[in-house]
């Protein structure tokens, strides 16, 4: 049976896109739009190509569907490149084109653990700081951060660098595989 979390929290560099995006882009960025006007692609000053990992708009639509608030949780020094580049990614939701920006009802992005992002991301949500209250997980390429694990949400290991968080790790989450 799938059991969707209350909360799904994702890093950005290396889960939501293939690179780091404090040490390998260089702004202004301009947006490739698809036919339909979504914005899965952009490029950076130097001709950098930078797409979303190609599951992503997929599972985050099927998150919004199941009622899952999304967050953005990551150690970036480049908070200001980050947002423009979820300002600038558009996916097809529910007939809308939604930047990623909108998506997540909250971004906590600095040098601290990803159990600080989360209990910040909770209180700001609901107005306290216990994890284990809700069904959370944390979608992360660094194994380090498997610690969330102590607070009850659910680590999900991004293993894959070339593809990120694929359907089917997806997938497995959902239905308790992993």
């Amino acid at each position: 049976m799938v059991e969707y979390p209350d909360v799904a929290a994702f890093d950005l560099d290396y889960t939501v896109w293939p690179c780091h995006c404090d040490t390998h882009l260089c702004p202004p960025f301009k947006a490739v739009k698809s036919p339909n006007g979504e914005v899965l692609t952009v490029v950076d000053s130097r001709g950098f190509v930078l797409k979303l990992f190609r599951d992503i708009p997929k599972i985050f639509c099927d998150l919004l569907d199941n009622d899952v608030k999304l967050v953005s949780a990551s150690r970036t020094w480049a908070p200001e490149i980050a947002k423009d580049l979820l300002k600038l990614y558009k996916i097809e939701y529910n007939g809308k084109l939604i930047s990623l920006k909108e998506l997540f009802v909250e971004s906590e992005w600095g040098e601290r653990s990803k159990t600080g992002h989360l209990r910040d991301a909770v209180k700001k949500l609901y107005g306290h700081e216990n994890l284990k209250k809700y069904k959370m997980c944390l979608f992360d390429d660094e194994g380090r951060n498997r610690d969330v694990e102590k607070q009850g949400v659910k680590f999900v290991y991004v293993k894959d660098p070339e593809h990120g968080p694929t359907w089917k790790l997806y997938q497995d989450y959902l239905n308790g595989k992993l």
